[in-house]
């Protein structure tokens, strides 16, 4: 996870997650699922199998299977809902914030525009370009990655640089968080006006 630091209650739903899908899971997988030591996972399991959400089924000596209870099940179905419903309220939020990002270009008078940087942001701007009513369309995407160029990202074709006078616009938005810098230089070398380039990550008034 590169934004969230696990908890010790989404390390509890993985961990749930896990021994519910492979019994035989050793304390080294676990750890590496949680992101824990292997010495921290066997406090994890003691404390979940006090609570009544696993028990241990001893093998042999030196293995353990450890089995999920329907009262862990029903802890794990608990978390899981709790977890996807924070991560929902956290996506409304940057919803809202890309959706006035949109609305302001809109008021500026752009319409037609092409994103640079067929990565994770082009594709939630993307997703919600799609679904709201707007007059502003994203007519393409440019990218410099040539494997990339041809294809698609949401039904919305991948193009290079040399494309973009075959389809007509009214700005770029620079999408790339890493690339924005290098990107911003290639677009002045080939005299694009940079009146018409808006910079995400630089967004505001």
């Amino acid at each position: 996870m590169k934004f969230f630091s696990p908890t010790n209650i989404y390390k509890e739903l993985m961990l749930l997650q896990e021994i519910e899908k492979k019994p035989n899971s050793t304390q080294k997988d676990l750890a590496s699922i949680i992101g824990a030591a292997a010495s921290m996972v066997n406090v994890y399991i003691n404390e979940l199998e006090e609570k009544g959400y696993l028990k241990r089924e001893y093998i042999s000596a030196k293995t353990v299977n450890y089995h999920i209870t329907p009262q862990g099940i029903k802890r794990k179905n608990y978390l899981l809902i709790t977890y996807m419903r924070e991560l929902l309220d956290l996506y409304r939020l940057a919803k809202n914030g890309v959706g006035e990002f949109l609305s302001k270009l809109r008021d500026k008078g752009y319409k037609n525009i092409l994103l640079y940087g067929a990565g994770e942001v082009a594709e939630t701007i993307l997703g919600i370009v799609r679904d709201r009513e707007t007059e502003l369309k994203v007519i393409a995407v440019i990218d410099d990655d040539k494997e990339k160029q041809g294809e698609e990202i949401l039904g919305y074709k991948i193009i290079s640089l040399d494309e973009i006078n075959n389809y007509p616009h009214h700005g770029i938005i620079i999408t790339s968080y890493t690339f924005e810098d290098d990107i911003m230089e290639k677009l002045k070398s080939i005299g694009y006006d940079m009146d018409k380039v808006i910079r995400f990550f630089w967004m505001g008034d």
